[in-house]
């Protein structure tokens, strides 16, 4: 097996399951030495569909070195501290991808018209200010080496609109978090760092499937074009592409992953 990102190091927020594990796991494989962030880095236990081991014990198994950072990503002074300890024990940063996530607050209380304050606040935190700080923490080290890659984890939902409007302030994130990429991009181009967008439709993480009771997210395969709902590999598949050399002139973008998902939804 050839090892594109061999002596790399690589950071991946949210990485105690779901698609930031799966991207953890992806760069180890590639060669690349991991430190996987995760306010519970047994997070993947809560759920039936998730390894209940650590993505660092899994990244050992695979022979790279890996760094457990138990860190809330939304806690400037936890994310500054964190890519310090980095530093300190690997001395760069080639690689960061933003996993950290998700509708976190109670969908049946999701709708534009009802979402309390705290939950929007709660939503643009979760997803759009820990991808801020964890770029900001990571940018002075990149401009030094003048160059490396970041991937933040969006969502289709940031550019479509459910039937019944549920799910607003995640969407709104997401948006949020979309076009705060493409600036970053922008910004750090000339210091040959390139900035990218990851836009995964209904992805079957643990807890996406534990929730889906009460979403329905699970069951709705019959309206994605390819006929299945993603998984959290086919994310890694679209991140291994964008943190490596042949993307080497992509920068800015945001590569959509739904199976077609969203063509239905306008």
């Amino acid at each position: 097996m050839t090892e594109p990102l061999s002596g790399r190091t690589a950071i991946v927020t949210g990485a105690g399951r779901g698609i930031g594990r799966a991207c953890a796991r992806r760069l180890a494989r590639l060669g690349a030495d991991v430190a996987v962030l995760d306010v519970d880095l047994r997070s993947g236990a809560r759920y039936p569909a998730e390894p209940c081991d650590t993505a660092q014990d899994e990244i050992a198994r695979l022979g790279r070195r890996s760094i457990g950072l138990q860190a809330d990503a939304t806690d400037e002074a936890e994310v500054r501290g964190a890519i310090r300890r980095v530093l300190d024990e690997w001395q760069r940063i080639d690689v960061l991808v933003n996993a950290a996530g998700g509708a976190v607050t109670p969908y049946r209380h999701s709708s534009p018209s009802t979402s309390s304050p705290a939950d929007v606040r709660r939503l643009l935190d979760v997803n759009v200010l820990s991808a801020v700080q964890c770029c900001q923490a990571v940018a002075p080290a990149m401009r030094a080496q003048r160059g490396g890659a970041i991937v933040n984890i969006a969502s289709v939902a940031a550019f479509g609109v459910l039937p019944d409007g549920m799910n607003a302030g995640y969407a709104a994130a997401k948006a949020a978090l979309v076009h705060w990429t493409r600036h970053l991009a922008a910004e750090l181009g000339p210091d040959g760092i390139r900035v990218n967008a990851v836009a995964p439709g209904i992805t079957l993480t643990g807890r996406v499937v534990a929730e889906s009771a009460e979403t329905g997210f699970a069951d709705r395969a019959q309206e994605v074009p390819l006929r299945r709902l993603g998984t959290p590999e086919d994310c890694a598949d679209v991140a291994e592409f964008l943190v490596g050399d042949r993307a080497a002139f992509v920068t800015g973008q945001c590569v959509v992953v739904d199976g077609g998902w969203s063509l239905s939804r306008g």
